[in-house]
């Protein structure tokens, strides 16, 4: 199974006070290094062992997501602030799936995106994998 289906499988029927972070690192450009991604995976893992519950997934266009509980919101954005500062170079291509059209958002949109997993979220979240067929 992939990491897409075990993250869809996860998300039906949505759970309360479920996260996600969604890293946008398939857009960035130049693409992380393999030493600038396992970095990513241990601010990840470090911010993950605060949490309840928690789990990463590596999806096939270069993202990683992790599916979180039990966490604060500031927490996860500071964790999210770093691993920007491990990319200081980058630059985004494309657009961000849950905020196209936002004004005051950095061309390409954010590196990340924290997003609730509320039933409206969680569908967005369900028809993004689809369409990268993660």
């Amino acid at each position: 199974m992939s990491a897409a289906a075990e993250l869809a499988a996860l998300l039906k029927p949505p759970q309360p006070g479920l996260r996600l972070i969604h890293l946008h690192l398939g857009r960035l450009q130049p693409a992380p290094t393999a030493e600038q991604r396992q970095a990513i995976r241990q601010t990840l893992r470090t911010l993950g062992k605060q949490a309840d519950a928690w789990r990463l997934f590596d999806i096939a266009n270069g993202d990683l997501l992790m599916l979180y509980q039990g966490l604060a919101f500031t927490k996860a954005e500071a964790a999210c602030k770093e691993v920007a500062g491990l990319l200081p170079c980058a630059s985004l291509s494309g657009s961000s799936p849950y905020n196209d059209g936002v004004a005051g958002l950095p061309p390409g949109g954010p590196l990340y995106d924290i997003v609730p997993l509320a039933a409206d979220n969680t569908e967005r979240v369900l028809r993004y994998l689809e369409a990268v067929g993660a």
